[in-house]
């Protein structure tokens, strides 16, 4: 099933954090909110999985890519984490920006501080 476009906020390329991470994090981080996210804000977060993504024509190594993320979640914009083997990730704030009209419930498990 096709997901509703998600658009990138403007001023998201202003945004303190955004412009603390390298070029190639922003690109992924916008990626990730736009392509990869679901409605929750969730969304596996293995280099491979990421770069065959949002890179699928780029020969990227994965430590390049899990650089990437470790740029994006340093600054607390991702959280990265593993439940049962899995690697994850959720965008922080996600609620706060992002409203789909027609939530579709994730189906990746929430990050350990959402479990109950």
């Amino acid at each position: 099933m096709a997901r509703q476009s998600r658009p990138l906020k403007t001023a998201f390329w202003d945004d303190d954090k955004v412009c603390h991470l390298s070029r190639d994090a922003r690109l992924t981080l916008a990626g990730l909110i736009t392509k990869m996210a679901d409605d929750e804000g969730r969304f596996i977060a293995t280099p491979v999985a990421v770069s065959g993504s949002l890179f699928p024509y780029d020969d990227l190594p994965p430590a390049r890519v899990k650089k990437w993320l470790g740029e994006i979640e340093a600054e607390g914009m991702v959280c990265v984490y593993r439940v049962n083997g899995g690697t994850y990730g959720a965008l922080t704030g996600w609620a706060k920006h992002q409203k789909p009209p027609h939530p579709t419930e994730s189906t990746i498990p929430p990050p350990p501080e959402e479990r109950s």
